[in-house]
This record gives structure tokens, sequence and C-alpha cells, in this order.
């Protein structure tokens, strides 16, 4: 072999190393990042379904009762979702400070007045936020218990003048117990029957920082007296929970269901769970909890 071809195949060699070096450096890097990604524990959701479902009108009221039986930081237990517009429930921060929240979307057109607090109770706060639509958020420390019942209120009403206006705007107010927290203006989307199409509650772990491991933590809540007065009674409640991105970590770690005493139309309590051991029975995603039962049978 000649020195030419001596060094060629010696410059050959040497670069293989290399690009294995790459490759195994590439590697631990990955697995590095794997074993450091942050692993929540899994967003768990009640949808509940009414009787009169399709029902709209320029005014609502609907009150869920909220009974924190476990928590951890960086916890949100919200006791009223309303889509499209917003949501109400209390958070344990990752300080272990106790706040209560509540946070509207407008859908009002770009350029518009925007979402604005009228009135706030006394201790809250208010901002703006953007991001994923503009919207006004109402927050401020509120000392609650597990175990304590927390009674949320929703009252929502069309302002006359907007009656025939295409962007309509409302007020909504917001109790938790006899603790007034905020009146909202904001605005429903083009033609919108109603800012309040549904209701649900969920548990949220909201640290999806680098490293973090919510998903070993257990947060529990109990979701009682379901009322939507415009819609009629409560007639099915389904579960659902999020399985894609950091969510998917802790799919196995989930569990829902009712708690019945007596009349289970009317005494019934439904709980969510998510993080801590995981639990032997997988539960389905949109899966019948409860429904109420025909009295006449």
């Amino acid at each position: 072999m000649g020195a030419r071809e001596y060094c060629i195949s010696n410059f050959q060699w040497k670069d293989s190393a290399n690009r294995i070096h790459v490759l195994r450096h590439i590697c631990k890097e990955h697995k590095a990042q794997a074993k450091n990604v942050a692993k929540p524990a899994s967003s768990v959701y009640l949808r509940y379904l009414f009787e009169k479902e399709n029902s709209y009108s320029d005014y609502g009221e609907a009150s869920v009762t909220l009974n924190v039986r476990k928590s951890h930081p960086s916890s949100f237990f919200c006791a009223i979702q309303f889509p499209p517009s917003g949501y109400c429930g209390v958070q344990e921060l990752e300080d272990g400070r106790r706040v209560a929240i509540f946070s509207v979307w407008d859908k009002g057109p770009k350029g518009g007045a925007g979402p604005q607090a009228v009135r706030i109770g006394d201790g809250f706060q208010t901002s703006r936020f953007g991001g994923e639509g503009e919207g006004c958020k109402v927050m401020g420390d509120y000392d609650w218990e597990v175990g304590e019942p927390l009674i949320f209120t929703l009252l929502w009403r069309k302002e006359e003048e907007s009656v025939n206006q295409k962007y309509s705007s409302w007020l909504i107010e917001n109790w938790i117990n006899d603790t007034f927290v905020s009146i909202i203006r904001f605005h429903s989307g083009p033609s919108a029957n109603s800012p309040v199409e549904s209701l649900l509650s969920f548990i949220e772990d909201f640290d999806r920082r680098t490293g973090r491991r919510g998903i070993y933590h257990e947060r529990i809540a109990n979701f009682s007296n379901v009322k939507w007065v415009e819609r009629g009674m409560l007639k099915e409640v389904r579960f659902s929970y999020v399985k894609t991105g950091h969510d998917a970590f802790g799919v196995d770690r989930i569990d829902s269901g009712c708690i019945c005493t007596g009349n289970t139309n009317q005494n019934v309590d439904f709980f969510l769970s998510t993080g801590g051991t995981p639990h032997p029975k997988s539960k389905n995603e949109d899966e019948v909890i409860w429904i109420r039962y025909s009295e006449s049978s």
C-alpha cells in the first residue's frame, strides 16, 4: 500500500470514528433531554349535559360546588369552564399561595373595546392578556382550604343597547360563596346565540417546565350541585382527558366517577383525580360516569 492510499484509508477510518462519536453524543443528549422533559399530571375534565341542550336566552345563571380533596403546588381546580368565553376556579401556586381566578375571552372585532372589568371585589386585581385571543383576568388571594365547599356562581346577561348588533355586549358576574369576585363586560362572536354554550369542570397541573414531575403528585376534587337554570335538570356527566403532548405521560394515573348517597338524582358528587400512583383500570375517553335515571321507572 502506497503512502497516499494509507493516508486516505486512515482518514476514512478516522472520519467513521468521528461520526460514531458524534452519534453517540447526540444519543446521550437526546436521552438527557428525554429524562428532563416535563411530566405533569394529565388534565382531566367533566362535561355536563342538561335537558335543554340547545336553549339560549339573553341571560343565564349557573353554579357548581367545588370541594378540593387533595392539592399540590401548580394546580388549577376549575369549578366552571364556560366555552367559548372563559372559566373560574381556584389555584395553588408554585409557592403554595392560594388564589381565585376568573378569566373571560373577548370575541369582539379587532380594534374594539375588548373585555373590561367594570367592577372588582375587594382584594382582587384585574389584568388583560393576549395570546389565544384577547381577554380579561381577575385574580386575588383567596385562602381556600382542602375539604371546604366552594359554591361558584355565574350570572350573565346581554346589554340592551347591543341586542341588534353583530357583536353583542354581555356582562358576566362571578361569586364564590358570599364573596364577590368581579363583573366583566365582553363581546360574543359574530351573531352568537350566547357567550356560554356548555359547562365543564377540570383539574390541570400547569407547571410544564423542564424536569418537573407533577405526575407523581395526586390532585383530587369533588364537583356537586351542578345547575344551569335555563337548561333544566342535569341529565348526564361525561369524563374526558388530554392524552397528547406532556399530558400523555400521566394517562395511567387518572380517575373519575360519582359518589351517590340516597337519591342518586339529588345527592351525588362527581370526582376527578390525576397524578400519584397508576390506576389499575384505565378510563375511556368521553366516558359516561353518571346518567339521570327515570324516577317513574
